[in-house]
């Protein structure tokens, strides 16, 4: 039996990959590629299925669209890296878990066995145990290790406006906040590559920047590509999920994070989330988050980083093309692009389906 595992990582379309999958389940079980489910809630999925009583929605239970993540947090709470996320709930021991996928494995007699978790990511960081716990249950099988990487000024673009969705109440990245990522699996690639080398001796990896995934036609196309699995053919694909927050409405949702109630934030960044795209200066891709300071600064930290995805992983190409690239800042700096944006967010709000609380904040939000 093959394993492919997909490790991420974080911000490259693995949300889309894992419904995708997810939503495909019993026609790869079929096809003889196993996509286990971890819980109950997913069991109980995989029978409503197999009844003809539809698969399961985008609504769906985050264990039953992303169960190798629920897998992942349960491992990592288990070897005392913090608890299991709450939009998470009611996940047994990992030992459980991993009990379940053993018995998917003997009653189906699979050809392949498919993992799938940008969480994975996240072991090398949390000491040996998550990682010698996963390679002592895969041992003896042939493993392909799947990663794809984004260049670190988008990737932390990304991540930072992902952790403003979550509420979090963050410094702006034009202020340096970057900082607190360079020891970190969110910016040290090669210690978070090393981390599944050391576990995984005898697996092949294969790294793929993001750029190179979208010109594939995205993760999903990729993935299909590159597993070394054949496939059914015209699997149905999810819509794109885990929306991103636009950069213009970044410093917006900071500010909204620490100044408001959590209920009266979190409808906000829904409400933000939900607006459909709006004219701001220049395209949202084009908006500079760091500052030239500070990406030079990003630039030299991540070089060593880079040489050693290259010597390591890559045969000597470089991941992310030519490093002026990324030195150069994008053309329209990010208070400016915010102040536009809010500008023309003031014009269509009274239309708009907010609480009071929310609208004093716009009301009185000075962008200087």
């Amino acid at each position: 039996m093959k394993v492919i595992l997909f490790i991420g990582h974080h911000k490259v379309g693995s949300s889309s990959l894992q419904r995708f999958l997810a939503q495909n389940q019993g026609a790869l079980l079929r096809a003889g590629i196993l996509y286990p489910s971890v819980e109950s809630q997913g069991f109980c999925q995989n029978l409503k299925t197999a009844l003809g009583a539809g698969g399961p929605g985008p609504r769906a239970p985050l264990n039953v669209l992303e169960p190798h993540n629920a897998l992942a947090f349960r491992m990592l709470a288990d070897a005392g890296c913090g608890p299991v996320p709450a939009y998470h709930p009611g996940l047994p021991h990992s030992w459980q878990m991993w009990r379940a996928i053993d018995s998917q494995i003997a009653a189906f007699s699979p050809r392949a066995l498919i993992l799938c978790a940008e969480v994975f990511a996240n072991f090398p960081a949390a000491g040996p145990q998550p990682l010698q716990v996963l390679a002592r249950a895969l041992s003896g099988r042939e493993v392909r290790i799947l990663c794809t990487l984004r260049r670190p000024d988008d990737y932390l673009v990304a991540w930072h406006g992902q952790r403003l969705k979550f509420g979090h109440r963050l410094t702006p990245l034009r202020q340096g906040a970057q900082r607190q990522y360079y020891k970190t699996v969110h910016f040290d690639y090669a210690m978070m590559l090393a981390g599944w080398r050391a576990a995984f001796p005898e697996a092949e990896i294969l790294l793929r920047s993001y750029d190179e995934v979208r010109a594939a036609g995205g993760a999903i196309a990729d993935f299909l590509d590159r597993a070394g699995v054949r496939f059914p053919q015209n699997l149905p694909r999810p819509p794109d999920a885990n929306r991103s927050l636009a950069r213009a409405f970044f410093e917006v949702a900071r500010r909204a994070n620490h100044e408001l109630s959590a209920p009266a934030a979190r409808s906000l960044r829904d409400f933000l989330l939900a607006l459909p795209n709006m004219p701001f200066a220049g395209e949202d891709r084009q908006t500079e988050m760091f500052g030239e300071q500070n990406r030079a600064e990003l630039v030299t930290r991540f070089a060593p980083v880079e040489r050693a995805l290259a010597e390591s992983f890559r045969a000597g190409a470089p991941l992310f093309g030519p490093p002026e690239a990324m030195a150069t800042p994008r053309p329209h700096p990010e208070m400016l692009v915010a102040r536009a944006a809010l500008a023309r967010l003031a014009r269509v709000l009274p239309s708009q389906p907010l609480g009071a609380e929310e609208r004093a904040f716009l009301a009185g939000l000075d962008l200087g």
